[in-house]
Order: structure tokens, then sequence, then C-alpha cells
């Protein structure tokens, strides 16, 4: 009989974790985006009095540009959403993990395919790791006392230390496991009191 390596690790756990939306393109600071609108708004004068018809193509223009600013700064998508992201603030969750992925209990919505940043405290390796994943799925929980989601995320590629530290984890925690059940006899019944 051959014997296959096992290559998917697997374990419930809970573990202290934040996670937040994956941050968009990195745009221009506010300083930078004031000093360039005050160059524009000067050279717009200038050019409305030599030329008054100019007027109505830098009024458009100028809507133009604001809604790609906002499209850009993910201002549409923030309105919606800046209460519900969790910041650093880490809360001890439910958390299934895997070394492809993971799930976890939140108490706020993830979109679908969406790019997010999880922060995870792994316990048995004292060591806090960061992750980038998409969301698979994100659905109501179940337990109607913790009102909540259960989000399922893949790790993005190229984590290979990461994934290494949460298989220390995952196989320690497998370990401490098979020490408390070999321990305690079965029944649960103290052998020396029994």
């Amino acid at each position: 009989m051959i014997k296959k390596s096992r290559d998917f690790y697997h374990i419930q756990d809970q573990l202290p974790l934040a996670w937040s939306y994956a941050s968009g393109p990195r745009r221009l600071d506010d300083h930078q985006l004031e000093t360039l609108s005050q160059q524009i708004d000067e050279l717009a004068q200038k050019l409305l009095q030599s030329n008054p018809e100019l007027i109505e193509f830098i009024d458009l223009a100028t809507k133009k540009i604001s809604l790609l600013e906002q499209a850009a700064d993910g201002a549409e998508f923030s309105k919606g959403h800046t209460g519900q992201i969790l910041g650093k603030k880490k809360q001890n969750v439910e958390v299934s993990l895997s070394s492809s992925g993971m799930g976890f209990f939140s108490e706020v919505l993830a979109e679908d395919d969406a790019k997010i940043q999880i922060s995870l405290t792994l316990g048995a390796v004292d060591v806090t790791v960061d992750f980038s994943a998409t969301v698979l799925e994100c659905r109501l929980s179940a337990d109607s006392e913790s009102p909540g989601y259960w989000i399922r995320v893949r790790f993005a590629r190229d984590q290979d230390h990461q994934i290494d530290q949460l298989l220390a984890h995952v196989t320690q925690r497998q370990i401490d496991r098979l020490q408390r059940n070999t321990a305690s006899p079965p029944g649960g019944n103290d052998p020396i009191t029994a």
C-alpha cells in the first residue's frame, strides 16, 4: 500500500482575529489633491477671463474629476461599510483553519469575492500573522445566540511563511488534543477514585 503524504490540515479553534477589506491602489494624499485642485481653479479663472464659453466645459470636467476621485478613494463603498469594517482590535472568535483557507465568525458581513486582510494570533506558536485572502462565501450564522456571519476565505498565493506558521499552530493543537485524549481514560472516570 502506498502511503500518501498529508497535505491538508484542518482544525476548529477559537482565536483572536481582526479583518478588514484590503486597501485599494495608493491614492494621492489630501495635501497633494488640495494643491492640484487650487492650481486647476487658478488656471480655470484665467481661461474664463479670455474665453467665457469654457465655463460649461470646466464645470463638467470638474464634476467628472470629482466622481473619479470618489470612486478611486472608495468613497461610495466606504459609505455603506465604514461602520461594518473591523479595525485593528481583535476579537476572540470561532475559526476553522486549513492550509488553503479558513472560516471564521464575524459580527459584520463580508462581500463575496472581496479581497480582505486578516490578522490572526496563533496561540499555540505565540505569533501573529497577517493574511491576504478572498471571500468565498459569507452566510448568516446558524447560532441564534450569537448573531453574525460565517465567512469562508481562500488564502492568496505566495504567503508560504504565514501558512507555515498556521500549520505549526494546527499541528500543535492536534498534538495537544491527542495528549488530552490519551491522558484521560475512556468514560472520563478517574482510575484512582473509580
